[in-house]
């Protein structure tokens, strides 16, 4: 098993879940979403996976996991990301700026990542 099989099949349960999600959208949200919020309702997911994987992979390289820890730490990632679109889905949201912040959060994790590791290796 590569890197990429569990990470794609994560990305396919996360962006997944926010799309049930929306589907019935009133028990949760409220109301009916608009495309453009199920949209940033996807995106804001699959950058809290990736965030949360990013993490992983800064910690793979010093602590030397072995590959048979990818698999658990897609699934955390996914578990992770669906919380939180659960957890933003009960408060109310400007999901305009939840896009905005989850773009540039993941982008700081990334360099913090790179940085950290390429500092301490």
């Amino acid at each position: 098993m590569t890197v990429s099989e569990p990470l794609a099949l994560g990305s396919l349960v996360v962006l997944g879940a926010p799309l049930l999600i929306a589907l019935s959208p009133v028990r949760l949200f409220g109301r009916k979403l608009s495309l453009e919020e199920v949209i940033s309702v996807c995106w804001v997911a699959w950058s809290i996976y990736m965030g949360a994987f990013v993490v992983y992979i800064g910690l793979k390289l010093p602590l030397g996991f072995s590959r048979a820890a990818n698999a658990p730490a897609v699934g955390m990632a996914v578990c992770i990301a669906v919380i939180a679109v659960l957890y933003l889905a009960r408060i109310p949201t400007d999901w305009r700026s939840a896009v905005t912040k989850s773009i540039l959060g993941l982008f700081t994790l990334i360099l913090g990542v790179v940085g950290a590791i390429y500092f301490f290796h």
